[in-house]
């Protein structure tokens, strides 16, 4: 096997990763639009999913930031034989870390309008936040893809 193809499948494996998360958020959001128009059973049924696929999207959240930094510190070795040389995030990595930050708030804002509504307590304001950072995270998203193909871009 050459290093050549060790590497580019280093270098791609977190943008492949970060794509199919891209696309489960962006599906995940469809929540707030699709919700709107379901009653009953198929509402409990359909919130119980949305509220499963949070969890997952929040844990394949943290595991694709450390898939970076493991493909950083793996391209290191190959390049220069430092696992570190690669370590300290550019403009790209910090969206990426703020990203993951707002995500996990998302997240935790989820989590604490369930247990709002489930307590019987006002849960409409978290709610409505909890929609409107996850505009923000998806906006953050985008950029920070677009980041990472002009970064990819200058890696290859």
């Amino acid at each position: 096997m050459s290093v050549d193809f060790v590497r580019l499948a280093v270098i791609i494996s977190h943008p492949l990763a970060a794509l199919l998360l891209i696309w489960l958020f962006f599906r995940q959001k469809a929540w707030r639009r699709e919700s709107s128009l379901m009653r009953g059973e198929e509402r409990r049924t359909a919130l119980a999913e949305h509220e499963s696929m949070g969890d997952r999207i929040a844990i394949a959240s943290v595991s694709i930031v450390g898939l970076a930094f493991a493909s950083n510190a793996a391209r290191g070795i190959i390049d220069h034989g430092d696992a570190s040389s690669y370590m300290v995030p550019g403009l790209h990595g910090a969206t990426g870390l703020i990203g993951l930050s707002m995500m996990i708030y998302v997240w935790n804002l989820g989590k604490k309008t369930k247990s709002q509504k489930d307590s019987g307590e006002r849960f409409a304001r978290t709610k409505e936040v909890h929609g409107r950072i996850s505009d923000v995270v998806g906006a953050l998203a985008m950029l920070h893809a677009f980041l990472g193909f002009l970064y990819l871009l200058s890696i290859l």
